[in-house]
């Protein structure tokens, strides 16, 4: 069973994830261009801009309520027979797991506010 240390760390790291993907969502875009080619924040149409707030609030919820699930399940059920690797190996192994989670999502999102311009653009 993994530790209590490791629940807490990685519910942490997500539920962190989530309320910075709910913030985000306020803004017109979220930069991770070098991710894929997505029109600038100046080209995006006011629907463009609603719909990627939304599809960022719809991924900052997801990623609070799993972080705050994880939490709950390590409250209530974490073992204390150690950790996955060690102390520090631990921490940057849920680091870059976290954040490979997290670019993946915000990759989704832009392909996703992506396809829903160029669809909600296209003639008649």
């Amino acid at each position: 069973m993994i530790s209590t240390f490791d629940l807490m760390l990685l519910g942490g790291l997500v539920s962190i994830g989530g309320m910075a993907l709910l913030s985000q969502g306020k803004s017109a875009h979220v930069d991770v261009g070098w991710l894929t080619r997505v029109k600038p924040a100046d080209e995006l149409t006011v629907r463009d801009d609603e719909n990627h707030a939304r599809l960022t609030a719809l991924a900052g919820t997801r990623w609070l309520t799993v972080g705050a699930l994880t939490l709950f399940i390590a409250y209530a059920h974490g073992a204390e027979e150690g950790y996955l690797f060690g102390p520090w190996t631990d921490v940057m192994f849920h680091l870059v797991f976290v954040s490979t989670c997290w670019v993946t999502t915000l990759y989704r999102i832009n392909q996703a506010a992506q396809r829903t311009a160029v669809v909600s653009t296209r003639p008649r």
